[in-house]
């Protein structure tokens, strides 16, 4: 896949596939500025980090002058390969639309954002989300092929049927800090998972679970070890400080194919 380095604004990539004709969702809209959209829970405060020696856990909520905002690589889609990705999220049984580009400053923004409200069969995902296509594709593998199974550990009469997120695309820096690198939130590549909730029994939310010996620390350890499979970058409770209360996923792509899953 192309990328394409963009500071303040995404032309050349919504130039591209302004004109072009696209699967049942439509053309990708002409880019408009948009503003970074808050999260919806308490947590935003992802450390995504880039390098396995020394993950960004910085927590300063102090927001930097935007002029002094880095740059940051952003992914620009080939035609062929959103095609690709939403026929894959329509055999998965995702329902998605596409949104109008959003352009933020000093690098932010998704050409092509998605919404997501359902992420599988049945199972919802709230609130609302605004995330590329590869991001929620590797979302929903995840959700069919271990968080669904996982519940299948229970008793028969227990389905999943909803996630709950913090944030999906955020323009910021890691942990909301002043300095430092941009978070994988700014570009759409990274969710944060809260909790899950079932037909037949309460909620599951990520919290610290170490030593519990319980069904709900069985499986939040499996869905947690599972996410690796199908992102590049997994922290939650143990992490750090920053991730007791959310699983942060995210589709980095690091050289030689490294993981961090912590």
């Amino acid at each position: 896949m192309r990328r394409l380095l963009f500071p303040l604004t995404l032309p050349a990539a919504v130039l591209v596939l302004a004109g072009a004709e696209l699967p049942e969702t439509g053309p990708v809209p002409e880019a408009k500025p948009a503003q970074a959209t808050a999260p919806s829970e308490a947590t935003a405060k992802d450390s995504d980090a880039s390098s396995p020696e020394q993950p960004d856990t910085a927590s300063d909520k102090t927001a930097p002058p935007a002029e002094e905002l880095p740059g940051i690589e952003a992914p620009e889609p080939e035609l062929a390969d959103l095609k690709t990705c939403e026929a894959d999220l329509k055999r998965l049984g995702v329902v998605f639309e596409r949104q109008e580009a959003i352009i933020g400053e000093n690098g932010c923004g998704i050409v092509a954002p998605y919404s997501i409200s359902e992420i599988a069969k049945d199972v919802t995902i709230s609130p609302a989300t605004s995330m590329r296509c590869p991001t929620a594709l590797s979302l929903a593998r995840w959700v069919s092929d271990v968080v669904m199974p996982a519940t299948a550990a229970f008793h028969d009469d227990i389905h999943l049927s909803e996630i709950r997120h913090g944030s999906t695309y955020v323009c910021r820096r890691r942990n909301n800090a002043a300095t430092g690198k941009m978070s994988e939130h700014s570009i759409g590549n990274a969710i944060d998972i809260m909790s899950f909730s079932f037909e037949g029994r309460d909620p599951i939310p990520v919290s610290p679970r170490a030593g519990d010996g319980t069904m709900e620390e069985a499986f939040q350890r499996a869905v947690r070890a599972g996410a690796c499979l199908h992102f590049t970058t997994v922290l939650g409770p143990g992490s750090d400080s920053n991730h007791n209360d959310h699983l942060h996923l995210d589709i980095i792509e690091r050289s030689s194919g490294y993981r961090l899953c912590q």
